[in-house]
């Protein structure tokens, strides 16, 4: 029986884990007590990364055998590091074994060459013959073509975004392979739904762990189409990982390369996917979800919203994330929106 492993996002290669033996899991939790972050972290931490922190000291995912945490961004770099301390010091005995996959997401031949070093490394320490990361790397394909569906089937309106979240979290949660399989089922079960001519829009700014946001969306007239998002449009990337060649090297560029981090340097790398679909014509308008909490997609927010000026396409800043009961203030602002696009 496989191992369960906990990774904190998109950037840990499934494919090595998966080839050494383990079932990577996406950790989630729903928002509670954090008592073990309230005395270790400080404010600044999000929700999520404090609840992973308090869910490990407190011994609640217990069933873990292996926490993977790339350093995606600065926050999950720090739960390594803070998680590892609280061990060291002893304040918890419950924190399983950690690894950290330390790879950069600036676009240099130094990074290139540090990440690839890092894969290889990887590969040996969870002892991830060639063989099986072949098997790894096709069941992980498969599982992108069914999101690539997914994505499809929304794109040509016959798909709520809440819904498509909700499908899309399933690649990061469950078994890849049975993901693949059961995703035509669970997509031909569900209610026919058409667009029309309701506003399309797009989301970007913090990544969201639930479709709160996309429903306030949708109950006001409006139609997601697209999130600027790992937990949505962005997760396939563009590509399926080559089956040619080295299996190590085809890894690493698929998640140096082809797989969003908010570390991607230089701007107009990690840009570029917004703007392809800005300047498709098929985007209304933008909803930018910038949480009181965030202190990194914030500072890109002017960049993206000059961006939009200049091609004529209207923007909504929200900090709040309608959690637990959206606010009256909130929901007319969305309103509003939607209805200036529609008159537009």
């Amino acid at each position: 029986m496989d191992r369960l492993a906990g990774v904190t996002s998109n950037t840990v290669p499934w494919e090595i884990l998966r080839a050494g033996g383990f079932s990577p899991r996406l950790m989630e939790a729903e928002p509670g007590p954090t008592p073990h972050a309230d005395r270790f972290m400080e404010d600044v931490f999000e929700r999520r990364i404090r609840v992973i922190f308090d869910r490990l000291c407190s011994g609640a995912w217990e069933s873990l055998q292996l926490v993977a945490i790339s350093r995606t961004s600065e926050q999950e770099h720090k739960l390594y590091l803070y998680l590892r301390e609280v061990s060291r010091l002893g304040y918890s005995s419950k924190v399983p074994r950690l690894y950290l996959y330390n790879m950069l997401h600036t676009r240099s031949g130094e990074s290139y060459s540090y990440g690839l070093d890092r894969t290889r490394q990887m590969a040996r320490d969870f002892n991830a013959p060639e063989s099986k990361l072949h098997e790894t790397i096709e069941e992980s394909n498969r599982a992108r073509g069914a999101l690539r569906e997914i994505l499809r089937l929304r794109g040509d309106g016959r798909l709520h975004g809440s819904a498509a979240l909700a499908l899309i979290r399933e690649f990061y949660t469950t078994n890849r392979s049975e993901f693949a399989d059961n995703m035509k089922t669970r997509i031909r079960n569900l209610p026919a739904v058409t667009a029309g001519a309701r506003p399309r829009i797009l989301i970007k700014g913090a990544s969201l762990d639930h479709t709160s946001l996309h429903r306030l969306v949708e109950g006001a007239g409006g139609y997601v189409v697209a999130e600027d998002d790992w937990r949505g449009s962005r997760a396939a990337g563009e590509k399926d990982i080559s089956m040619e060649g080295d299996p190590i090297v085809a890894l690493f560029e698929k998640y140096f390369l082809d797989t969003m981090s908010p570390r991607i340097h230089p701007p107009e790398e990690a840009d570029a996917w917004f703007r392809k679909q800005i300047e498709s014509g098929r985007i209304d308008g933008v909803l930018f979800y910038v949480p009181l909490q965030d202190d990194v997609v914030g500072w890109d927010y002017p960049r993206h919203l000059d961006f939009l000026r200049g091609r004529g396409v209207p923007s909504l800043l929200v900090r709040e994330d309608g959690l637990p009961e959206p606010a009256p203030a909130l929901l007319e602002r969305i309103s509003g929106f939607l209805d200036n696009l529609n008159r537009g």
